[in-house]
């Protein structure tokens, strides 16, 4: 148990701030938050196109940019679409 004190201690210190602070500072409450749902980040007009431009080529990673998503959420929309479609 102290070294978990002792951890928590040590990080106060780095950050300047107790840790229940730093939680709740200014700066992290006034940037807004992205809904997390994946369906909520992208219109479906958009993941339409997502999935066209994998099939026209386009890379992976290039669409992660491109849209503002993690490359795992790519992923997912076109495993979602092959699933939705398997002939495709």
């Amino acid at each position: 148990m102290t070294q978990v004190v002792a951890l928590h201690e040590a990080l106060e210190r780095r950050l300047g701030a107790p840790i229940g602070q730093v939680a709740s500072s200014p700066a992290s409450a006034e940037e807004p938050r992205q809904p997390r749902s994946l369906h909520q980040r992208l219109t479906p007009t958009q993941i339409e196109a997502l999935v066209a431009a994998y099939r026209a080529g386009v890379r992976q990673p290039i669409l992660a940019e491109r849209y503002g998503i993690g490359l795992t959420s790519v992923k997912k929309l076109i495993r979602e679409d092959r699933q939705a479609d398997p002939a495709r």
